[in-house]
């Protein structure tokens, strides 16, 4: 006997661009798509934005790139650390997941949103 097809939540929203070509969905945790391991990939989701939220609140400013003393971004070791220290991320157990899924990812996000400021800053008239 076969299973029953599983139903998805329906998306916040749904909208195509390029002529048609592409949809978009737009969900939230309300409405996220299920399937196997799916929960766990949004929970890591979830915790490598708070991460990235911790370290723009040390690294940027609405001025600009902050003077850092301590640069923990420099490599996942030292992020893992300073993580440590702060203990505000207590669900990260062990090394390798800052080292090959967070701190990669962080550390991208990090350097584009550091060129948009810049960006910004440079095209602000003085």
């Amino acid at each position: 006997m076969s299973r029953k097809k599983t139903v998805q939540p329906e998306p916040l929203e749904t909208f195509t661009i390029d002529d048609g070509r592409i949809t978009v969905e737009i969900r939230d945790g309300s409405c996220n798509i299920i399937g196997r391991g799916l929960h766990k990939r949004d929970t890591h989701e979830e915790l490598r934005v708070q991460v990235l939220d911790w370290v723009v609140s040390h690294y940027l400013s609405s001025e600009g790139p902050k003077t850092i003393k301590h640069d923990f971004m420099k490599s996942a070791a030292a992020l893992d650390a300073e993580m440590s220290l702060s203990r505000r991320f207590s669900e990260i157990s062990n090394m390798g997941s800052v080292r090959k899924r967070i701190y990669p990812w962080v550390r991208e996000h990090l350097d584009i949103l550091t060129k948009l400021v810049t960006e910004r800053i440079n095209k602000r008239p003085h």
